[in-house]
């Protein structure tokens, strides 16, 4: 996430520079957009 959004890598550089596969950075970065939908709306009132 902090690659991803905080530094604007791309899909291929984040995978580059974790050393994992550019699925794998497709997978986490979708979990972590879901995580933070229902977080978001979980908190609102």
């Amino acid at each position: 996430m902090e690659l991803r959004f905080f530094s604007g890598l791309s899909v291929e550089d984040t995978a580059a520079a974790m050393e994992v596969s550019t699925a794998t950075i497709k997978r986490e970065w979708r979990t972590a957009r879901l995580w933070l939908v229902r977080e978001l709306d979980s908190a609102r009132p």
